[in-house]
């Protein structure tokens, strides 16, 4: 749908941000407020268009909320996945990196990397239900096209919902089983 359109609005009603003034959201026959939200949250990875670039290192902004047990292995595939891992190996500590501004020996990125680093957080969950809100912004044809080919991938891998919001129609067409047109909040 256009911008305005309620897209963004319907994913926060999907992470509770917001509750139905009307009706009701069901996720497996259960209603969705009634699921505790630790347990749902256990189950859904998300990336906003307006994702936060958080000041840490390059390892903590993939592992944000995960730092209990650290995977490296898994860490370094979802950078891969995201194509971060090309900018990554090339700053000074690496992984390890501080990132923003204003910090001695820190780094800021491009709103591209950033957006790849934001996407490598979303594919470190592995999570059953992956919601992207406009995931290719910002990016690359070429890198639009490897995130494309990733989320096919993981779809087939973990049997996972990928709920996706785009304006670019070949994110909508190769990504997609169905596709919903919302206009005014409206199907």
């Amino acid at each position: 749908g256009p911008n305005g359109a309620g897209k963004t609005t319907l994913i926060k009603l999907l992470l509770r941000f917001y509750a139905p003034s009307d009706g009701q959201i069901l996720v497996n026959d259960h209603d969705l407020r009634d699921l505790k939200l630790d347990n749902w949250y256990k189950f859904v990875s998300i990336l906003f268009q307006d994702f936060t670039k958080f000041w840490l290192t390059v390892k903590e902004n993939i592992l944000l909320g995960n730092t209990a047990i650290i995977d490296e292995r898994k860490m370094r595939e979802a950078a891969g996945k995201a194509g971060a891992d090309e900018f990554i190996e090339k700053l000074p500590k690496k992984y390890n990196q501080r990132l923003g501004r204003g910090f001695e020996e820190s780094t800021d990125l491009s709103i591209g990397q950033w957006q790849k680093l934001a996407l490598a957080r979303a594919f470190y969950e592995e999570a059953p239900v992956l919601i992207l809100d406009e995931p290719t912004i910002g990016l690359d044809v070429v890198m639009q096209k490897k995130i494309r080919v990733f989320l096919k991938e993981y779809n087939k891998k973990y049997n996972a919902t990928i709920i996706l919001t785009s304006h670019y129609m070949d994110d909508v067409k190769e990504i997609c089983d169905r596709v919903i047109l919302i206009n005014h909040g409206r199907k």
